[in-house]
């Protein structure tokens, strides 16, 4: 079947971000994609029904979300599904799909971290499964914006109860706060365990490299996982 490609453009200027429909486009486009035989007529009740998830990965500027989605998605050899061909991931969001076979397929969205996109963050809330927050272990400058920027998202009544995986990453820079470091510093035992499942892993990539580092394939198996559970 020939593939089909849906483009949705995120378009900054002047600090506002318009995104048309975005979310409601793509899991119309992915019920078209599945029901090419239905003359092009659709239920719009059963767009719920399927068996995928929705990974909201986010992070600040710089934190590495685009090399490790890019690695965990490679290291089962999925094709990236891009809704951001133009900009770069770090200026808009990108969308890719995890699939092992057996568990619900996730589909990751990956939104950018500069604090012109951050305001609209809560724009992609809706429907997410698990929220992954990345953290520039090695960076304890921008720590503090860390710490505000997940206090807003457990604020938010749309992200309530959804398991959160926070990943220390670039693990391999000198210096860098380990797992049990960035728990205390973002006060992460404090989140109610009925609130939200949490967990830290730490992890490194090596951009530019066929090579999937261990802690890399490790946060593959804790999504695929958790998707199967929730």
């Amino acid at each position: 079947m020939m593939g089909f490609k849906l483009k949705v453009f995120v378009v900054i200027s002047s600090g506002v971000v318009l995104s048309v429909c975005t979310y409601a486009a793509y899991r119309i486009w992915k019920k078209r994609l599945n029901s090419a035989d239905d003359e092009g007529f659709e239920d719009v009740s059963k767009l719920e029904e399927t068996l995928e998830k929705k990974v909201l990965v986010l992070g600040l500027e710089g934190s590495g979300k685009s090399t490790l989605v890019s690695q965990i998605v490679k290291e089962v050899g999925q094709k990236c599904v891009a809704f951001n061909s133009i900009y770069k991931p770090t200026e808009g969001f990108n969308v890719t799909s995890l699939s092992d076979g057996t568990s619900p397929t996730i589909n990751i969205w990956e939104i950018g971290g500069k604090e012109s996109v951050r305001r609209y963050w809560a724009k992609f809330f809706q429907d997410t499964d698990i929220l992954v927050f990345v953290v520039d272990a090695s960076n304890n400058s921008n720590l503090s914006i860390v710490v505000s920027e997940i206090k807003s998202l457990l604020g938010d009544a749309r992200l309530a109860s959804v398991p959160i995986l926070v990943l220390a990453n670039k693990q391999d820079v000198v210096g860098a706060l380990g797992a049990e470091q960035i728990s205390n510093v973002l006060d992460l035992k404090s989140i109610p365990s009925r609130s939200h499942q949490v967990k830290v892993l730490e992890t490194q990539t090596k951009s530019g490299s066929n090579e999937i580092h261990p802690t890399v394939c490790e946060v593959r198996k804790v999504l695929l996982k958790l998707s199967s559970h929730i």
